[in-house]
């Protein structure tokens, strides 16, 4: 509850409405609102709040009117509540209710008898109206505490205890102990503010902070005449500092315990101040320390009258804070880092004197090594992340860091300051390797962090790798050709993984050795070839994906399958070179053939028409000549993997016959006509 009072009357289509307030007896001036709300704040500084509401346009005036019913009492007293409902239900209880800090029931009423909390009597209640069924309300509350004020009403429903009517129940407490603030140390012949902070305790506390109270100020426990407000200006002598001042606050006729007391200290100086021993300084004027030695202790004299408030203080990186001294003297102190300063202070009132020296603490933090933003000492990435190093070392003075990779400590980049960052845009497997970054500052031990990566590749060829992909060997049972297949892959590929497939299924024994780095290693397998039937072309595959290629042949068949291929390429440009200059030659002779005199024109015609034929059977036997070298070259690569022994080729017949299929690369007669080539 919060000591207001809310007006709402019945919204209608109306968009604004027309307000008047009065307050006891000050009324105010008509206020236009767009609610069907109005709220009047602290309703405890009146007796009754009326409202005037008018629609727009209309001169009549819809009164409402609350009164503000107060009974004040104080702490341990017995106070009487009464309040005249509106009707006592016939049906049913009506109940008593207490809204402070919480809402609840103190006691309900039959017209047979009153109940408190499902009890006949109560300690703290008493109902006093007879008959029962009586719609004056009265009631008795003992020993009263600051938890009984607040708001009591009644009804049948808990709506009620929201509702106007009721009362308002305040009880008086004596104010809080005061307390005596303001510069007590003060120059001689000026003015001094004293001020008596006290706070009303009566509740409810919508009522106590409307509370204005009066002081009573005392010197030497003697009553200053006169002086009733908050505050206590005096015109200070030397002779003050033999005073002691004291205040109470007062509410109503309750007094508060009296302040502690306090006195006024005239000062005068201080002048000058010496620090013994004095510290010796370096060039910059400060006092050369490492972080975690001593100094101390120093003694600060001043000249004061009376005897100055010399105090030491330290500033660090967060401003100025108490050093720990006794009686002007800085004890002995541990240095921090962020120390900069030593100050000793000497206050008389407002007249200040300092005089220190300044730190320069050296030190050297730990290395801080982060991995795209993470300090772990292990990671792994995916290929083709982005990788970044921040290395991080803190220092005075500043320190230089490294960053190297390896067991030989390749450096990478060197930096002086604090942040050292490197980046790799795409990872790839050679950048797997432990890194090493280290801060070093003269006159201390170098700091190291170490962080290994591990960059994860997907298992493929190694193109760097040594690698032999043709074979050539005998065939027999005990016969097996040794491959070694140079691969990348992180995590180690499983053996089990990998699957050889070539002419004849064959069970390939293959085992994995590691490199000299993890990503790198070493597929060896065992090929069987115990006939002419296992040589051909060998594919080995990770989990369905191709790794590479190999062929076996039998020995000496390598050289003579390389001579013919080499051979047919010459051929297939030779013919095309003769086929360019035939076309070139019909052309040119084509033209002249058109310049001829008119009365040639049908002869020639004739003739031109004999030579094209012929031309075109010589271009003809051109063109069929190289299809053949190229259909010989292609089905020689597919017959080459399937010749055994028990095949042959017949190349007088210009045929090629391997298990019993063939291939005829036939050649034109030079006699077949004209007709039949163009079929």
């Amino acid at each position: 509850m919060s000591g207001n009072v809310i007006f709402t009357w019945t919204s209608s289509n109306y968009s604004s409405y027309d307000i008047s307030l009065t307050r006891d007896t000050a009324a105010d001036a008509w206020t236009r609102m767009r609610y069907a709300q109005y709220t009047v704040r602290d309703a405890l500084l009146y007796d009754n709040i009326a409202i005037k509401v008018r629609t727009p346009g209309s001169a009549t005036d819809n009164r409402m009117t609350y009164n503000v019913f107060k009974i004040k009492t104080k702490v341990g007293h017995t106070v009487n509540l009464s309040w005249t409902a509106a009707y006592f239900p016939s049906a049913g209880q009506y109940n008593a209710y207490h809204t402070y800090r919480e809402n609840r029931t103190i006691f309900s009423v039959r017209s047979s008898g009153v109940s408190y909390g499902g009890y006949d009597q109560s300690t703290k209640y008493t109902y006093l109206t007879r008959p029962f069924a009586s719609i004056n309300i009265m009631f008795a509350i003992r020993d009263i505490t600051l938890d009984d004020a607040g708001y009591y009403n009644g009804g049948t429903l808990a709506e009620a205890a929201w509702s106007g009517g009721g009362v308002i129940l305040i009880v008086h407490n004596k104010p809080s102990k005061p307390k005596i603030t303001g510069d007590f140390n003060v120059e001689a012949n000026s003015y001094i503010t004293l001020t008596c902070s006290s706070q009303s305790t009566s509740a409810p506390d919508y009522y106590s902070k409307l509370v204005t109270l009066s002081y009573t100020w005392l010197v030497n426990d003697t009553r200053i005449s006169g002086e009733t407000r908050e505050t206590l200006r005096l015109y200070v002598t030397r002779n003050f500092k033999y005073n002691r001042y004291t205040s109470t606050a007062r509410e109503k006729d309750l007094e508060s315990d009296r302040s502690d007391p306090v006195q006024i200290n005239p000062l005068y100086g201080p002048d000058i101040l010496i620090i013994t021993p004095q510290p010796t300084l370096n060039i910059n004027d400060k006092l050369t320390v490492r972080e975690g030695e001593t100094i101390g202790p120093f003694v600060c004299t001043a000249d004061c009258n009376p005897p100055c408030n010399i105090t030491w203080r330290v500033k660090t990186s967060d401003g100025f804070s108490d050093a720990r001294s006794e009686m002007g003297t800085l004890m002995q102190q541990v240095v921090q880092r962020d120390m900069r300063l030593f100050r000793c202070q000497a206050n008389r009132g407002n007249k200040t004197s300092k005089q220190g020296f300044e730190l320069d603490v050296q030190y050297l933090d730990d290395t801080l090594l982060y991995i795209n933003g993470e300090m772990i000492s292990n990671i792994e990435l995916n290929e083709n992340a982005q990788m970044r190093i921040s290395c991080h070392v803190d220092g005075n003075p500043t320190p230089t860091i490294r960053l190297r990779r390896g067991q030989g400590y390749t450096e990478l980049e060197q930096r002086q300051g604090t942040w050292l960052n490197y980046t790799i845009d795409m990872a790839q497997c050679t950048d797997t390797d432990t890194y090493r970054c280290r801060g070093t500052s003269t006159g201390f031990s170098n700091t190291d962090k170490v962080i290994n990566i591990n960059v994860l590749c997907n298992t493929r060829f190694d193109k760097a790798g040594s690698f032999k992909s043709t074979y050539g060997s005998k065939s027999g049972t005990d016969t097996t050709i040794h491959v070694a297949v140079p691969i990348i892959a992180y995590p180690p590929p499983q053996s089990s993984d990998f699957k050889w497939d070539g002419p004849v299924p064959v069970p390939v024994t293959s085992t994995i050795s590691s490199g000299d780095v993890s990503y790198k290693h070493v597929i060896e397998s065992f090929i069987p070839v115990k006939d002419h039937t296992y040589f051909g072309n060998y594919t080995l595959s990770y989990k369905e994906q191709t790794v590479t290629r190999i062929t076996i042949n039998a020995e000496g068949e390598v050289a003579s399958r390389s001579c013919f291929i080499a051979i047919s390429l010459v051929s297939i440009l030779l013919g095309l070179t003769w086929f360019m200059v035939a076309v070139f030659f019909v052309y040119n002779r084509r033209c002249r053939n058109v310049n001829q005199n008119s009365k040639h024109g049908e002869e020639s015609t004739q003739l031109q028409t004999q030579n094209m034929t012929q031309h075109y059977d010589d271009v003809q036997g051109t063109v069929v000549d190289q299809l053949e070298a190229q259909n010989m070259t292609q089905h020689y690569d597919d017959v080459q993997g399937r010749v055994d022994e028990g095949n042959y080729t017949d190349l007088k017949e210009g045929r090629t016959v391997a298990e019993g299929d063939y291939t005829e690369l036939g050649q034109c007669d030079p006699e077949t006509p004209y007709e039949k080539l163009k079929e």
